[in-house]
């Protein structure tokens, strides 16, 4: 009897002491071994127990590993990388690079300073490192195609942080809202143009929609110098307004009502490529496109150009009606959704943009116009 009770305590014992540990932590070799099969991570002894978890499940939540191999998107494999965690500075906490043909990640220490890391909260909530977030989309973003990446962290559309992450980190864009800094600044720039300035909110949808456009172009222009803002307005003269001079493009709300999905697409597509224009051609190659279109400066006409060439080779009405800035903007549109109507409008102007796109089409080359405008 004495036996039996000595057993029963014993057991009650090692109970007890269990559960000082929480029920779903993980064992740190099965933590890292997770990481390695699904992801192709690897961590130096930099990681604890605690911090490595929390790499994983945000790995998770971001995109299961259950939906990712039912997908079509399984063919896409990580590429090898070895994360560890520094003291030194670094700048936006996070610094991703190749050496050696492997992918290093280097996570500063300040992301797990205030953890605040209530282990009685769903998992959901949990996921809690809103910077450590952020640079693991980032780094599947840069690590799978951009196209599948953006499904996957969106997911069904309805987490917003989500959304306005990957138009800041895969775009470079942040949505202007009312009574901010930055909708005033811009409100003030506008005003001499368009007056009073009416900001309305993007619905989820509608920025996914607009994402979905902006990945057609190439990786290298995804992000385009000083092209920083996305702004809603009730309602104004154009579908959409790319303004140079507040770093913006403006949509009005009857943009996405449009049933024409080659028409919207036309349209995002015609704003970016200002931006471009601004900022990817120098003077040189501005010039060289305007003769192409037969543009030559002419005060007597309300927009201060006029061209020689006939109708049929601008791609539209529109892209004959004002100024080279025009053409390119149509064209480039064009160039992305119907190239063989560009072509048969004009194949030197398709072979131009072919060109100015493959310069820019991974990143590696610098903005040409935007480093001649910081060095004057």
């Amino acid at each position: 009897m004495r036996y039996i009770k000595a057993t029963i305590l014993l057991t009650v014992l090692i109970l007890q002491s269990s559960c000082y540990v929480p029920f779903f932590q993980r064992p740190m070799n099965d933590t890292l071994a997770q990481l390695k099969q699904r992801y192709d991570i690897h961590l130096n002894s930099t990681w604890n127990q605690e911090h490595a978890d929390m790499l994983l499940d945000i790995f998770e939540y971001i995109y299961p590993i259950y939906q990712y191999q039912k997908s079509k998107y399984s063919k896409y494999k990580m590429v090898p990388s070895v994360w560890k965690i520094s003291d030194e500075d670094i700048p936006d906490d996070a610094r991703i690079e190749s050496v050696n043909s492997l992918t290093l990640v280097t996570i500063s220490s300040n992301v797990f300073s205030n953890d605040e890391l209530n282990k009685e909260k769903v998992k959901e909530e949990l996921i809690l490192n809103k910077t450590l977030y952020r640079v693991v989309a980032q780094y599947i973003t840069e690590n799978w195609t951009n196209k599948s990446a953006i499904e996957l962290i969106l997911k069904d559309g309805s987490d917003r942080y989500a959304i306005e992450l990957v138009l800041k980190e895969v775009y470079g864009l942040s949505i202007v809202i009312n009574d901010t800094p930055e909708s005033e600044k811009i409100a003030q720039k506008l005003h001499s143009y368009i007056g009073k300035l009416h900001i309305t909110t993007f619905s989820n949808q509608e920025l996914i929609l607009l994402m979905s456009v902006y990945e057609k172009l190439p990786k290298g222009v995804h992000k385009i110098p000083r092209l920083k803002y996305l702004l809603r307005s009730q309602q104004g003269p154009y579908a959409g307004s790319a303004w140079i001079i507040a770093d913006c493009v403006e949509y009005v709300a009857p943009t996405f009502d449009i049933k024409d999905y080659n028409e919207f697409q036309r349209i995002i597509i015609h704003e970016k490529a200002h931006f471009l224009w601004e900022y990817a051609l120098n003077g040189k190659l501005r010039k060289q496109w305007s003769e192409l279109g037969g543009w030559h400066r002419d005060q007597n006409k309300k927009h201060g150009w006029s061209n020689t060439k006939p109708r049929k080779e601008f791609v539209t009405d529109y892209a004959k009606s004002k100024n080279p800035n025009e053409d390119w903007a149509e064209s480039v549109a064009f160039y992305i959704l119907h190239p063989n109507i560009l072509r048969s409008c004009s194949l030197t102007k398709y072979e131009f943009i072919d060109q100015v796109m493959r310069l820019y089409s991974d990143g590696g080359v610098p903005f040409k116009r935007l480093k001649q405008l910081e060095g004057s």
